[in-house]
């Protein structure tokens, strides 16, 4: 269970408009689905440190859509009733974008599950390892 508390929000942290809590609330309950919360937190925590870092560019819809959906699946979201499972999801995200949960994954940006080997992992530091997925953020310099 995510610890309750009042963590502090980075100050370069974007701002969250509300097709962004659909869309990366989404991506998470993707990627979550029938996961902890713990794991629901770090991957919208991995969601938002790449729109704020990556590559210096803010991540846009399009780059968190779940691979197996449609392309108006965002539009499908709004419209839709939501499942529990999605509107867990969007709780711990909504959370997490509050500033009631810290950063678990150390900055990380991208993930991907255990059995995976990615191309990109050989070029970055892993910063956890949370439920299925290891989390990676760029190599540090030094």
């Amino acid at each position: 269970m995510i610890p309750k508390g009042n963590h502090a929000v980075r100050s370069n942290q974007p701002v969250i408009c509300g097709m962004d809590l659909m869309v990366l609330g989404a991506a998470v309950a993707h990627y979550g689905r029938g996961l902890d919360e713990d794991v629901l937190a770090a991957l919208s925590w991995a969601f938002l440190n790449r729109r704020a870092y990556e590559d210096g560019t803010e991540m846009g819809p399009a780059t968190a859509v779940p691979p197996a959906s449609s392309p108006d699946w965002a539009a499908a979201l709004m419209g839709d009733p939501l499942e529990p499972e999605t509107a867990r999801a969007l709780a711990v995200f909504t959370r997490v974008v509050a500033g009631g949960v810290g950063d678990p994954t150390a900055g990380a940006t991208r993930f991907h599950c255990h059995d995976e080997t990615p191309s990109w992992a050989e070029d970055m530091d892993i910063r956890a390892v949370i439920g299925p997925y290891l989390f990676y953020a760029s190599r540090s310099k030094g």
